[in-house]
């Protein structure tokens, strides 16, 4: 059930269809040049979820041309009322990740992280918790003496230098630097591909 408040937000400030209908059980897609995947959802107790986020509209107020690449964003967004908190679930899908993937989805969730701190305002909510989740299918991380992109691994100027990123998938951990260094709980969603080979399909239990 949807309360008023945030009802009133939806019906009057967000573009049309921002938030899927209201489910406890999701099917989110990504239907992209370089994959395709399918991930079964299920949650508890109230929740808004927006399928394909990274093409929704968003706030601009973030740089276009950014090193910080404030453009992006993840693939879906679910939020979730539990215990009178809300709890923001970011769900970035990937068929192969490694450093640079890694580097990829951090930059992703800083500028969703954004974006949805000021869907708070349009929607009367407060968000007290932060979880973020990355299917795969396969990981490929490298030593960091060796990266092929060194650029990925430099600290901004005054900043420690991130934590190696197959140390953070490990301990389900993801940094994200948004202005000062925030550690979000992360959870690595396995996918299977299908017999025919063209998608990855997994599940999600959100309790």
């Amino acid at each position: 059930m949807i309360e008023e408040r945030i009802q009133y937000g939806i019906d009057n400030f967000l573009e049309d269809n921002f938030f899927l209908p209201f489910s406890n059980s999701y099917c989110l897609e990504e239907k992209s040049e370089t994959g395709r995947s399918k991930l079964h959802v299920d949650v508890q107790g109230d929740n808004l979820c927006s399928e394909d986020y990274d093409h929704k509209g968003k706030c601009n107020f973030l740089k276009k041309e950014s090193p910080f690449k404030l453009r992006r964003s993840v693939d879906h967004v679910l939020l979730q009322k539990k215990e009178e908190k809300w709890i923001l679930h970011l769900i970035e899908m990937k068929s192969k990740v490694d450093n640079k993937k890694w580097h990829e989805i951090k930059q992703k969730i800083r500028a969703s992280y954004f974006n949805v701190r000021a869907l708070e305002g349009v929607l009367g909510i407060h968000i007290d918790e932060i979880r973020t989740y990355t299917t795969y299918e396969s990981t490929g991380f490298w030593n960091t003496d060796r990266s092929e992109d060194p650029k990925i691994m430099v600290a901004p100027l005054g900043k420690p230098m991130p934590p190696a990123p197959e140390k953070e998938w490990e301990n389900n951990i993801i940094s994200v630097d948004v202005g000062a260094v925030m550690k979000f709980q992360h959870v690595a969603v396995k996918m299977q591909r299908t017999e025919e080979g063209d998608k990855l399909i997994g599940n999600l239990r959100i309790g």
